[in-house]
C-alpha cells in the first residue's frame, strides 16, 4: 500500500518535471489527481503514458526507486532491475560516505537531527546528504544511515528482480551487499540462503550455508512474511533440494513452461533497455543450462533457460537448450516444436540438430537420424567431436 503510495507521488512528481517552471494544472494534474493510489495498474499506465516526454530527465532517487517498486508490483522485472540500478547509482556516493566515517570507527549519534528528515520528494537523500556533510561526524552518520534505509530497501528489491529474470548471482550478490551493512535485513537474509540452497544441490558446504542463513532469519526476524516458509522448510532442506534424478522415467516437476510465467516476463523484456549486465546474466545462465545438460540434469537445465527465454525468444541457442531439457524429460511433442523452432531461426544450430536426431532415431527413423547427424558435423565439428557424433552414426547402420 505504501509502494503504491509513493508510486502516485513519483508519477506527480515525474509530470511536474516536465518543465523548469511550475506545471500548469490543466495539463496533467487532473488525470493526476483522479488515480488510484490502490491501484498500480492505473499508476504504471501514467508512467508509461509519459514515458518518451520523461525518459531524458533527470530524476531523484526517490523517484527512481518509486518507480522501481511500482515496475516491481506489475511484475516488470526487467524495467524494475534498472530504476533500481539508476537510483542506486545517485545513492553510491552517499553509501561511500557513509563506509568511510564507519572505517573511521565513527559512531552514529543517538537522535536523527532535524535537517535529516525526509519531507516527501522534496527534500530526499540528495539533500540530506548535502546537509550532513555540514554537521559533525557521528551526526552526519547518523543522518546518512537514516536516509539510506531506502537504498538498501532498494538494493534489496533489485536483488529480488534479477533472480526473477533468471540472474541469481547478480542476485546473489546484491543481497550479499544489502547484508554486509545491514546484517539481520529478513528479506535478504532468505534470498541468500535460497539461492544457496538451490545451487548446492548435493554440495553439503553450499547447504550448510545455505541452512545457516535461514536459521539467522529466525532469530532475528521470526515476524517476517518469510519465515513461516523457513521453518517449515529448514527441516526438510536435504530433500527439498537433494539433487533430482533425471531420464526418461524421472518426475518431471515443473517440466512445462509455464505460459503466464513466460509472458509476465515477456511483458518486461519488451521495449526494455538491454544493459550489459543483463546480457552477460543471460549468457551465463544459458550456458549453465547447456552444462546441466551435458550432466543429463535436464529438470534443473529447464530451470535455467525457461528464465532465458522470454528475454531471447527468437535465439535459436536458447531454444535448442530448451528442447534437449524437454526431450530428456520425456516430453517429446514439446522438445520436436521447440527444436523445430530452433532449427527454423538457424538451421545449422548443432544442439537442435544432434537432439532431433536423437528424437527420431528413438522413433526408429535411421534415415532421418542419420541426416540430421550428418549436418551436425557439417555445422560444428567440435560440438560433433564431443558428442560423439562419429559413433552415433556407427550405431544407426
Amino acid at each position: 500500500m505504501l509502494r503504491f503510495a509513493a508510486a502516485a507521488a513519483c508519477v506527480t512528481a515525474l509530470a511536474c518535471s516536465r518543465k523548469e517552471e511550475a506545471p500548469k494544472p490543466a495539463a496533467d494534474g487532473g488525470a493526476l489527481a483522479r488515480l488510484d493510489t490502490n491501484d498500480p495498474k492505473a499508476l504504471l499506465a501514467a508512467v508509461d503514458q509519459m514515458h518518451d516526454q520523461l525518459k531524458d530527465k533527470p530524476k531523484t532517487f526517490e523517484v527512481l526507486s518509486a518507480l522501481g517498486n511500482l515496475y516491481y508490483e506489475n511484475g516488470r522485472y526487467l524495467d524494475a532491475v534498472d530504476s533500481f540500478r539508476q537510483a542506486l547509482a545517485v545513492s553510491a556516493p552517499f553509501e561511500a560516505r557513509a563506509r568511510e566515517l564507519r572505517d573511521k570507527k565513527v559512531k552514529p549519534a543517538k537522535d536523527l537531527p532535524a535537517e535529516c528528515r525526509r519531507n516527501a520528494h522534496a527534500y530526499g537523500l540528495e539533500q540530506i546528504g548535502a546537509a550532513a556533510r555540514k554537521l559533525d561526524p557521528p551526526r552526519e552518520l547518523r543522518c546518512l544511515d537514516s536516509a539510506l534505509q531506502t537504498a538498501t530497501e532498494a538494493r534489496s528489491r533489485r536483488g529480488d528482480a534479477l533472480y526473477l529474470v533468471g540472474n541469481p548471482e547478480g542476485a546473489l550478490a546484491e543481497h550479499r551487499r544489502v547484508l554486509a551493512t545491514s546484517p539481520d535485513h529478513a528479506e535478504s537474509l532468505f534470498f541468500v540462503g535460497a539461492i544457496l540452497l538451490e545451487q548446492g544441490r548435493g554440495d553439503k558446504a553450499r547447504l550448510e550455508e545455505g541452512k545457516k542463513y535461514w536459521r539467522k532469519l529466525l532469530a532475528v526476524a521470526p515476524g517476517s512474511p518469510r519465515a513461516a516458509l523457513v521453518k517449515d522448510s529448514l527441516p526438510r532442506v536435504e530433500e527439498i533440494f537433494a539433487p533430482k534424478a533425471q531420464g526418461a522415467g524421472a518426475p518431471m516437476q515443473g517440466a512445462e513452461v509455464n505460459p503466464q510465467e513466460l509472458q509476465a516476463v515477456a511483458e518486461a523484456a519488451r521495449n526494455t533497455e538491454r544493459t550489459p549486465e543483463l546480457e552477460k546474466g543471460l549468457d551465463e545462465l544459458t550456458a549453465q543450462a547447456e552444462a546441466l545438460l551435458e550432466q543429463g540434469k535436464y529438470q534443473e537445465a529447464r530451470d535455467a533457460i525457461v528464465r532465458v527465454m522470454p528475454m531471447r525468444p527468437n535465439d535459436a541457442r536458447t531454444a535448442a537448450a530448451m528442447g534437449a531439457a524437454m526431450r530428456g524429460l520425456g516430453r517429446e511433442p514439446m522438445a520436436e516444436r521447440t527444436l523445430s523452432h530452433a532449427l527454423r531461426l538457424d538451421p545449422k544450430q548443432p544442439r537442435a540438430l544432434y537432439e532431433m536426431a536423437r528424437l527420431l532415431a528413438a522413433r526408429g527413423d535411421k534415415a532421418g537420424a542419420a541426416e540430421k547427424l550428418r549436418a551436425v558435423q557439417s555445422a560444428d565439428p567440435k560440438f560433433a567431436q564431443s558428442h560423439g557424433i562419429a559413433q552415433e552414426l556407427a550405431n544407426l547402420r
